[in-house]
């Protein structure tokens, strides 16, 4: 049996190659350079499409800024009021968020986002109420 090409050593020489092959009956492999038959290789290339077409992503597995082909793709149109100090600091929200990103950020995509944080975090959004003055008698 010959090595695979590319896995010889830099020392090793058409000679010593064929002195290991008379020392090994044909049948045997060795654990440093296991031999594969071409059956094995295709079986395994064949077990490989497979398993990549049924991992093939779908379009809801695609995040969303990828898959849309405009900004507000998507989405709903709702009234949402905002105090001028809100929308002065959007400026800055932006800008970090942008930061840490390393690219631009929509306005919609951003307030899409800070309304999710929002859901998942409840415990937050009633701090910030709290402070608005709801909740005064439970305190």
């Amino acid at each position: 049996m010959g090595l695979k090409s590319g896995s010889r050593d830099a020392g090793l020489d058409e000679e010593d190659e064929t002195a290991e092959e008379a020392s090994q009956p044909e049948s045997t492999e060795t654990e440093d350079a296991p031999e594969t038959s071409d059956t094995s290789v295709t079986d395994r290339d064949a077990a490989a499409s497979t398993q990549t077409d049924s991992q093939r992503p779908t379009m809801q597995s695609i995040p969303y800024k990828l898959r849309r082909d405009r900004v507000n793709e998507g989405r709903e149109q709702v009234p949402f009021f905002l105090r001028e100090d809100v929308i002065d600091a959007e400026d800055g929200l932006q800008n970090s968020l942008e930061e840490m990103l390393g690219e631009d950020v929509y306005k919609s995509d951003y307030r899409e986002a800070a309304m999710i944080v929002a859901q998942r975090n409840p415990e937050l959004v009633a701090e910030v109420l709290r402070e608005w003055g709801y909740d005064l008698d439970a305190v």
